[in-house]
């Protein structure tokens, strides 16, 4: 039955065909909708990339000269990245709103990572607070010291831990401006004298473009990890 040999042959086919098509929708993933990292070991924190600078900016319930810092980016169009601690979003509501409204990144700054459960208490409170200001979500968590310790808890929920190649509290501005890498992730000192900021920032981007976190991370730009 000749008929038979072909209608066998045309089903061997198409088996063949939907066992393709099925693999190749296994294997191609759909676009991940932010950037996320994932951890066979110990996490390790991005310190460089390899694109422009990222500045970012440590704020915590002592610092005084946010709001100005923020109105110098916004007045220079350009971005930055805050990390900032509950206790700060509590005290200084309207900044913590124009972060938001101004779209700026904005981590978890860490004051103590002792333990998981304190960890994972202040970036859930951190969260709670930038909700009622719209931001759904945060992805990016820092240590206020750079100790070494980070939170494995943190790094596998997805968090991104971030720490920084330049520390302008370490060096003078005219320093970093000379020497400054592409990819540096700046540390600002946000207590420095306003003027000297506007000064060394506008001399900065003469020489390199401000990026984001964001963008740093969830480009094509290669990756440093702390090691």
């Amino acid at each position: 039955m000749p008929w038979l040999f072909i209608r066998s042959k045309q089903l061997k086919w198409a088996v063949l065909f939907l066992s393709s098509v099925t693999i190749f929708f296994v294997m191609v993933s759909p676009p991940a909708e932010r950037p996320a990292i994932s951890f066979a070991g110990k996490p390790a924190a991005i310190y460089k990339g390899d694109q422009h600078v990222a500045l970012t900016v440590n704020v915590d319930s002592s610092s005084k000269n946010t709001a100005k810092l923020v109105n110098i980016f916004i007045k220079q169009k350009v971005t930055a990245s805050f990390f900032v601690t509950s206790a700060w979003l509590k005290k200084h509501p309207k900044t913590a709103k124009l972060l938001v409204d101004r779209a700026f990144d904005i981590g978890v700054l860490l004051t103590d990572v002792s333990d998981d459960r304190t960890v994972e208490k202040e970036i859930a409170s951190v969260q709670k607070i930038l909700r009622t200001y719209g931001r759904d979500s945060v992805l990016y968590i820092r240590e206020v010291e750079d100790t070494g310790e980070l939170p494995t808890m943190a790094s596998a929920q997805g968090y991104l831990p971030i720490q920084w190649s330049v520390n302008l509290a370490d060096r003078p501005p005219s320093d970093v401006i000379r020497h400054v890498d592409k990819g540096d992730i700046i540390l600002l000192n946000p207590e420095e004298d306003l003027r000297v900021t506007r000064k060394w920032l506008s001399l900065l981007l003469t020489k390199e473009k401000a990026i984001s976190l964001s963008e740093m991370a969830g480009g094509q730009t290669k990756i440093d990890y702390i090691p």
